[in-house]
């Protein structure tokens, strides 16, 4: 038996039918174990990657503040060793000072050091794997080898799995960066508490010999 049906009929067939692919895919999507799509996965990586460059450009500010607290204390310093008060007069080649000097010029040069590693610029490249012969994303010196032409036709022909391998690599390098910035500026800002702790002591020095 033939049934008739009027094209009204089908396409509410045809809308009932996308109805149901859209809440299947709909619980699909809420499923807490899934794994992401191709697309999903490229947001969270890029997602991922933005935070990382902030966190890194929040470590510079950082950086660049200690080093001015840093300037500051070497001046308050200065003005002391100057003033030639720690060793009662204008001598200051006095043994105390002389070696006061030396101690505290050593510490405020070693966390200089610390300090310019922090700020150091590092190629996102810097530890990622080398496995893709010509990268998309990662603009060093070895991708700008290939002719502009060749690397505007690899962006024609780019996949998008492709560009998700390129963006956890570069994940991988900045989260590396990050790291080796985070300890060089811890380092920088215990060395700002020992040189404030010298300084306290030089006052303390100071101060007891100005009421002696």
């Amino acid at each position: 038996m033939i049934m008739r049906t009027t094209p009204e009929d089908f396409l509410r067939s045809v809308d009932d039918a996308k109805a149901v692919r859209r809440q299947e895919r709909f619980l699909e999507r809420a499923t807490e174990h899934r794994l992401l799509d191709p697309w999903e996965r490229y947001r969270a990586l890029t997602d991922q990657y933005d935070r990382l460059t902030d966190i890194s450009e929040q470590g510079d500010r950082k950086t660049r503040f200690a080093l001015l607290i840093l300037g500051s204390i070497n001046a308050v310093n200065l003005l002391i060793v100057t003033g030639g008060n720690l060793s009662g007069g204008a001598e200051v080649s006095n043994p105390k000072v002389v070696a006061y000097v030396a101690c505290y010029a050593l510490l405020s040069l070693c966390f200089f050091v610390y300090a310019i590693g922090a700020l150091r610029p590092r190629p996102e490249t810097e530890g990622a794997d080398s496995a893709i012969e010509h990268p998309l994303l990662h603009l060093d010196d070895e991708a700008l080898r290939q002719p502009a032409a060749a690397y505007a036709e690899r962006w024609q022909q780019a996949q998008i799995g492709e560009m998700n391998t390129e963006v956890a690599m570069l994940i991988h390098a900045v989260s590396r960066n990050n790291v080796r910035k985070l300890r060089a500026l811890q380092r920088v800002y215990l060395g700002l508490y020992v040189l404030v702790g010298l300084t306290a002591m030089a006052l303390v020095l100071l101060g007891a010999r100005a009421i002696s």
